[in-house]
């Protein structure tokens, strides 16, 4: 899928879904997932901090288990049109209600003059049910409420491989 609309995360704690105005479908239907099959999501998009940043937390979202996360991390502060992409591979190692997943991911960004990248490592499998249909996530959370905390996703593309 891509999406069409652009995804907003500001002045907020709660987790938000980015992917919004989708071409295609964030769902995957039931046993589409098979040993070996990846699913690559890319996004990319610019955010805002205040002077003192709240700390940001991107997150990978399958069905309602959480694939990967970047947990909370804290960005510079008084960035404006700072450039972030995120990128996530999410591969089925094991298939059925207890199949199980690998995903590893980033989440390069513009930080004051240089760029920063905050990882997205699982180190080990996790558990999902293969055989029925799994909605895709990606979510950003803000550490505190304040209108200067801003993140705006501009493009997303999900593809399944293989």
């Amino acid at each position: 899928f891509t999406t069409s609309a652009i995804g907003v995360s500001s002045n907020s704690t709660t987790e938000n879904q980015l992917i919004r105005g989708i071409v295609g479908t964030t769902s995957l239907l039931a046993s589409t997932l098979s040993e070996g099959r990846t699913i690559r999501l890319q996004a990319w998009g610019y955010y805002n901090t205040q002077l003192v940043p709240d700390t940001l937390r991107m997150s990978v979202i399958l069905g309602t288990t959480t694939i990967m996360t970047t947990a909370a991390q804290t960005p510079a502060g008084s960035v404006s049109t700072g450039g972030w992409s995120l990128n996530a591979n999410i591969t089925c190692q094991t298939t059925g209600g207890a199949g199980t997943v690998v995903g590893q991911g980033d989440f390069p960004h513009f930080n004051a003059l240089t760029y920063a990248n905050w990882p997205m490592v699982t180190s080990s499998t996790v558990v999902i049910n293969t055989t029925g249909a799994n909605l895709i996530f990606l979510q950003a959370q803000w550490g505190g409420a304040n209108a200067a905390n801003q993140l705006f996703m501009t493009n997303c593309v999900c593809e399944l491989l293989n």
